[in-house]
C-alpha cells in the first residue's frame, strides 16, 4: 500500500470471488445490458446528495473536530485523568464516524484542496514521528502544517491517544502517563487537532460557500449546466456511481486485503489502517455506510428502522427507473457486505463491529484460519457489490436520457 491511503483501486478477487465476479458479468438480473433508453430527471437526486448527503457529511465532521479538538486541549492543562484522556479516545472514534462515511463522495474539494492526504494518510510513519517528536516539543499548528501527510492527521492523533506496547497489546491505560512524561507530546497532539479542524472548517466551507473563489461547490453539483463545472445530470450522476464504485473497491481490494494477505505467513498487521484504536472494522463497516448513504439518498440510513425507496431520491431512484429487481438487489448487496464485515469479529454478530466479549479485532483475525474464513467470506461479498455497481449500475448512465 502506497503512502496516500487513496492510491490507485485495483479490483482484486480471492479464488473464492473468481466466479461470482464471472457470473456477474453474464447478465442475469438486468442492468445496463438492454438497448431500451430510459427518461429520467436526476435533478432532485443530484440537490437531495449534494445538500442533505454530502454537504451535511462535512458539516457533522467539523462538528466533531471541534469536539476533539476540545477533547484533546482538556489533556493540556498540566493535569490530565484517565476520563479525560476517555473521552478524547471518544472523540476520535466519533470524528471518524463522518470521515469514513464520506469516502463515497471522494470528488471535488476533498480532492483538490489535498484534504484527504492531509487527514487521513496510512500506513503512519512511527520511526519518523517518535524523531519528529522528540525534535519538535513546541510544536505548534503551523508546524503541522508544513509537515509531512504521514506526520499529521487522524492516525497521528490515533497514535498518541491509544497506542500499543511493543507486543501489540492494547495499552489504553497507560496512555495519559505516556502523554505526560514524553516530552512535547502534548503539545503535539494539540497542533494536530487545531491542523486538522482547520482542514475539516476549509472542506465543509468549499461546499456551503466559496470554493477557489467560486461560489459553494455544493451549487455546482446540484445545478449542472451548459458552462457548468458539471455540464450535464449525466456528468454528476456518473460521478455519484464512480465513487461509490470507488470505495467499494477500495475496501475489498486494499483495505481488508492487503493486510490479509494470501496466508497467514503473509499477513502483515502493520498495513492495518486504526490498528491502535481497534476501530478497523468500524472504518469498514462505515465505508460500506457511505455507500448505503448515497445509494438510499438518505444519511445514517438504517436497514432496521429505514425503507429504501424511489423517494428518497438517491442512486436507488435511478437504477429502479431502468431495473426494480436490479435496484433492489444492489441495495441487498450494500446490507450482506456490512454483515460480513460486522461478522470478522468472530462473536456472531452482524449487527455491530464493536470489540467486546469474545469478539475480536481485525488485527488478530488476519492470523488465525476461523478469523481468515470470516475476512475471505466480506471480501467476496465486498467485491460483489463492487462489481454489480461497475458491471450493471454504471452502464445505465449511457443508457440514460437525462433531462439536462
Amino acid at each position: 500500500m502506497q503512502m496516500m491511503k487513496k492510491a490507485e483501486r485495483i479490483l482484486w478477487a480471492s479464488t473464492a470471488t473468481v466466479g461470482v465476479l464471472l457470473a456477474a458479468g453474464c447478465g442475469g438480473g438486468g442492468g445496463g445490458g438492454g438497448d431500451s433508453r430510459v427518461s429520467f430527471d436526476a435533478s432532485a437526486l443530484i440537490a437531495n446528495e449534494a445538500n442533505n448527503v454530502i454537504t451535511q457529511t462535512y458539516s457533522d465532521l467539523n462538528t466533531r473536530a471541534g469536539l476533539l479538538l476540545t477533547a484533546v486541549q482538556a489533556l493540556a492543562d498540566g493535569d490530565a485523568t484517565e476520563a479525560e484522556l476517555d473521552a478524547a479516545q471518544a472523540a476520535w472514534r466519533n470524528t471518524r464516524v463522518p470521515w469514513e462515511t464520506s469516502e463515497g463522495f471522494l470528488f471535488g474539494p476533498v480532492d483538490a484542496l489535498g484534504v484527504d492526504p492531509a487527514i487521513d494518510s496510512w500506513p503512519l510513519n512511527t520511526p519518523d514521528l517518535k524523531a519528529y517528536l522528540a525534535a519538535n516539543p513546541n510544536t505548534t499548528q503551523q508546524d503541522i502544517e508544513n509537515a509531512g501527510d504521514d506526520l499529521r492527521g487522524f492516525h497521528a492523533m490515533e497514535w498518541l491517544l491509544f497506542g500499543l506496547d511493543d507486543d501489540g497489546q492494547d495499552n489504553n491505560d497507560m496512555a495519559v502517563a505516556d502523554l505526560i512524561n514524553q516530552t512535547g507530546a502534548i503539545n503535539y497532539l494539540v497542533a494536530l487537532a487545531q491542523a486538522f479542524q482547520a482542514q475539516t472548517q476549509l472542506l465543509a466551507d468549499s461546499w456551503t460557500t466559496d470554493f477557489n473563489g467560486n461560489g459553494a461547490y455544493a451549487d455546482d453539483v446540484a445545478n449542472p449546466g451548459p458552462g457548468q463545472l458539471f455540464a450535464s445530470q449525466s456528468a454528476v450522476v456518473e460521478e455519484l456511481v464512480n465513487g461509490v464504485i470507488g470505495i467499494a473497491s477500495e475496501v475489498g481490494a486494499a483495505k481488508i486485503a492487503d493486510p490479509f494477505g494470501t496466508s497467514i505467513g503473509q499477513a502483515d498487521t502493520s498495513q492495518v489502517e486504526s490498528q491502535y484504536s481497534w476501530n478497523s472494522l468500524t472504518d469498514f463497516h462505515n465505508n460500506i455506510q457511505s455507500v448505503l448513504n448515497v445509494y438510499t439518498g438518505k444519511r445514517g440510513f438504517d436497514p432496521d428502522t429505514d425503507t429504501v425507496s424511489a423517494g428518497l431520491n438517491g442512486l436507488y431512484a435511478f437504477v429502479a427507473a431502468h431495473d426494480q429487481a436490479l435496484a433492489q438487489r444492489v441495495y441487498d448487496e450494500i446490507i450482506a457486505a456490512q454483515s460480513r464485515i460486522a461478522l470478522i469479529k468472530g462473536d456472531g454478530d452482524d449487527s455491530s463491529t464493536e470489540i467486546t466479549g469474545d469478539a475480536k479485532p481485525f488485527r488478530e483475525q488476519i492470523l488465525n484460519e476461523a478469523g481468515r474464513a470470516l475476512i475471505e467470506d466480506a471480501i467476496d461479498a465486498v467485491l460483489m457489490l463492487a462489481t454489480t455497481l461497475e458491471t450493471e449500475v454504471l452502464p445505465l448512465v449511457a443508457n440514460t436520457d437525462f433531462a439536462g
